[in-house]
Formats: C-alpha cells, structure tokens, sequence
C-alpha cells in the first residue's frame, strides 16, 4: 500500500514531536542519567517545603529535593535530603535556607556558598539549615508592634494636649518669631557669602 508524500510528512512529524516530547520528559525528570551527590539538610521546620522542590545554589538551580523525613524525638527533627551534581561542591560552613520562588510562592531550598574555605562536605554530609519563620510569628509580632503603637500614642496624648494649651492664643508671637528667624538665616548666610569672597573685611576696623 502506498503513501501519499503528505501522509509522509505527517508521519515524520508526528514521530519528531513524540522524540522530543520524550527527550524533554527526560530533560525535566532529571532522568538524562546524569551521576549526583546527596546531602542531608536538618530543620525544625521548612513551611510547606515538598519533595521534588527545587534546589539552588548561589541563585542557580541545581538539583531537587529528593527526600523528606522526620525523626522523632530530636531537637531539629526534620531532614531534608537533596540532590546536586557531582561539580558542586558543599562546604561545611555554606547556608541552607527555605526561599519562595516568583509570584506563586513555590518553596525552594536555597543553599548560599560561604566565603571562608571550609571543609567540601563529601557526598552523605549533612548541614544545619536555617528555619524560616512561620506566618504566625509575624502575625504576633505585627500585633505586637500595633499594641506598643498604641501605648506610645496614648503616652503621648498628654503632652500633645498641654502643649497645645500652652500655644493656644500665641500665635502671632510665634508667627514673628519665626519670621525674625527666617530674616536672621537670611542675613547671616549673605553676610557669610560676601566674606567668602572678601574675608579682608573680618580684619577692618570701624
């Protein structure tokens, strides 16, 4: 049975697309066979953290969040195991934290290089992360910030109402004095502008 040379085509194409939907499949699912290294990072508590987040180092993704397991009973009992290739290399005194990425807020681990040349970390080594703070917490502190507003408002509300009695029907007085303030700034800043460029007049007599 012969085929048309569109059907051809259309063969060809569709054959094309399904290797490289399936070559991106692989791309995505870090399935390219590619060798890595794993790292244990500990927290206490990683806010909606998940596996298979991505992993970035120095801002650039490297690998993903493999596992994540709880051992119960332990100060900082959570353990969240990671994923990067074999160039990358972890130091002992490098910062793991839990970052959001765009506008979607999908978490993220980011690890930050330290300066100091520590110890590399070998494959299996684990790092203290840093915890991110629940919302919870800001909420708190938010509240906590308004009542103390509040206080100092109240505190204040004295002195504001003595303050004003004390100007109440001055207010020409003030008015001139602070126009005798202004006209004062005036001249010396004139006077100090004409000794600039003939300071000899500091030394004449009379």
């Amino acid at each position: 049975m012969a085929y048309s040379t569109a059907e051809v085509k259309s063969g060809a194409l569709i054959i094309v697309s399904f290797a490289l939907l399936l070559g991106l499949t692989f791309w995505v699912g870090n399935f390219t066979g590619g060798e890595t290294q794993s790292y244990h990072i500990r927290f206490g508590y990683i806010s909606g953290l998940e596996r298979n987040a991505p992993v970035y180092f120095g801002g650039h993704e490297v690998g993903k969040v493999s596992s994540i397991r709880i051992h119960r009973g332990e100060e900082r009992p959570i353990v969240v195991t990671v994923s990067v290739p074999l160039e990358i290399e972890i130091r002992e005194g490098d910062q793991a934290f839990i970052d959001m990425l765009g506008m979607m807020g999908e978490k993220i681990i980011e690890i930050r290089p330290s300066a100091a040349a520590t110890k590399i970390l070998s494959s299996g080594g684990q790092l203290e992360g840093t915890d991110p703070i629940p919302m919870y917490r800001l909420i708190q502190k938010m509240d906590l910030l308004a009542d103390r507003m509040d206080e100092l408002t109240t505190s204040l509300n004295p002195m504001m109402t003595q303050l004003e009695s004390l100007l109440s029907g001055h207010e020409e007085e003030i008015a001139r004095m602070i126009a005798n303030f202004e006209e004062t700034s005036a001249n010396i800043r004139d006077m100090t502008g004409d000794l600039k460029f003939r300071p000899w007049r500091l030394l004449r007599k009379g």
